[in-house]
């Protein structure tokens, strides 16, 4: 039971992992704040400013956000793609067959090979023109 609990709890994270990135940056963000101001803020070398970092922070959550943006655009294109994919290549393939199969049709019977022997030359006849 403790191994089902303990799979359970990994899918649950792994399904809810794209929901907790934005926590994820800022739990980032207060964990190494100080490395952030003395190092990746793009304003360290201004202290009058008082940015304390949140540049970087604007910076990775501006990332985030385009990521999100970039990949749920990607979903809707290939949803899209699949979708018309699949009603064209089906109508394209129904107007192909119909034409094959007519004209099989056509070469395979012929109305003046057919036998005439007593009753089939009344029911077989030409179509008339």
């Amino acid at each position: 039971m403790n191994l089902k609990r303990h799979i359970a709890l990994f899918l649950l994270l792994l399904v809810s992992f794209k929901t907790l990135v934005v926590p994820f940056v800022y739990l980032d963000f207060e964990l190494r704040k100080e490395y952030i101001i003395s190092h990746l803020c793009e304003n360290r070398f201004k202290p009058q400013l008082h940015c304390d970092g949140k540049c970087y922070l604007a910076k990775q959550l501006h990332k985030v956000a385009e990521d999100n943006a970039r990949q749920e655009t990607q979903k809707q294109t290939d949803t899209v793609k699949k979708l018309l994919q699949e009603v064209f290549d089906e109508t394209f393939l129904t107007f192909l067959a119909l034409p094959l199969c007519y004209i099989l049709k056509e070469r395979l019977f012929f109305y003046q090979s057919a036998p005439k022997q007593g009753f089939l030359d009344k029911l077989i006849l030409p179509p008339i023109a």
